[in-house]
């Protein structure tokens, strides 16, 4: 009660604590803190997907901006032969204004992930542009195996969207539960509803044929679950990786790249990581309750 109820007054406490609290789930500021970040986690055996923070651009100079340092990224990633690559989110490249602008920044962005023998996943984002989203994915990946999408295990329609997608080709996928708050009829609310859809809709990738998937997730049961769904199943290991957001849940990771299982880190960053930052204490309060304890006198 005493973690949330700190983090329900995170609108009256100062921008400069809330970074310190969030610090963990954020590579830093700038590009050059993240590649280093990076470097650290590849230096770990872990491979890493670099995101800018910031969404909902309104104006196609925020999209370009935007644009901008992914290119920087995508380059500075080949030059320090890092394993890494990109994940974008398409309202942050004008997807809910100029749906054609968008387009040709992610056409920009590939091209140059081809030059780099690199890979750029489209996040998903809530329910009113899944089908947007799905749509993009589906005309890139017509040119190009460097494009990668997101599905939302929580999601009713999901089963359906991926069925689809391997139906239609090669398929590259990230699957995690899904974080948006979305009404009963298009979405699972129950937990366990939620992680059965998760397995259901990994174990449909799996048999089905896809070329990877990204197991995007920290919970416990779902990882269980999907490293007996690979063993039984007999899955190589260029066919999965894990996902798991920076900051959060360390020693699992650790453990499974110990046990020789791929695993891929979100690695945050930008000058937009408030919300972000907002966002992750909703989900932990217990780092905000953590945090502030410790920096108490007594």
């Amino acid at each position: 009660m005493i973690n949330r109820a700190v983090v329900s007054l995170l609108p009256l406490v100062p921008r400069s604590l809330v970074w310190k609290i969030s610090r963990r789930y954020i590579a830093g500021k700038s590009l050059e803190e993240a590649l280093q970040c990076v470097k650290e986690l590849n230096d770990q055996g872990m491979s890493a997907t670099l995101d800018v923070l910031g969404e909902d651009s309104t104006s196609s100079e925020q999209a370009l901006r935007g644009e901008e340092i992914y290119q920087r990224a995508l380059a500075e990633i080949d030059r320090q032969s890092l394993d890494a690559n990109i994940s974008v989110k398409l309202s942050m490249l004008a997807l809910r204004f100029d749906e054609s602008l968008c387009l040709e920044i992610l056409q920009r962005l590939i091209r140059t992930a081809e030059i780099h023998d690199s890979f750029v996943r489209i996040d998903m984002e809530d329910s009113s542009v899944t089908e947007k989203t799905l749509d993009i994915y589906r005309r890139l990946r017509k040119d190009t195996d460097k494009v990668g999408a997101v599905v939302q295990a929580y999601l009713r329609s999901t089963e359906s969207d991926v069925q689809k997608l391997l139906d239609e080709g090669d398929t590259f996928l990230r699957l995690c539960k899904g974080i948006y708050v979305e009404p009963e009829e298009i979405a699972f609310n129950d937990f366990t509803e939620i992680q059965d859809a998760f397995l259901r809709n990994l174990e449909l990738m799996l048999r089905g044929g896809i070329k990877k998937v990204g197991i995007a997730t920290h919970d416990t049961r779902l990882v269980e679950g999907s490293l007996d769904l690979l063993q039984r199943l007999e899955i190589p290991k260029e066919r999965y990786e894990f996902q798991m957001l920076l900051g959060v849940t360390e020693k699992l990771r650790s453990e499974l790249v110990e046990n020789g299982h791929p695993l891929r880190v979100y690695v945050p960053f930008g000058e937009e990581w408030y919300a972000y930052s907002s966002r992750r204490l909703r989900e932990n309060p217990k780092i905000a309750g953590h945090v502030i304890r410790n920096m108490l006198p007594f």
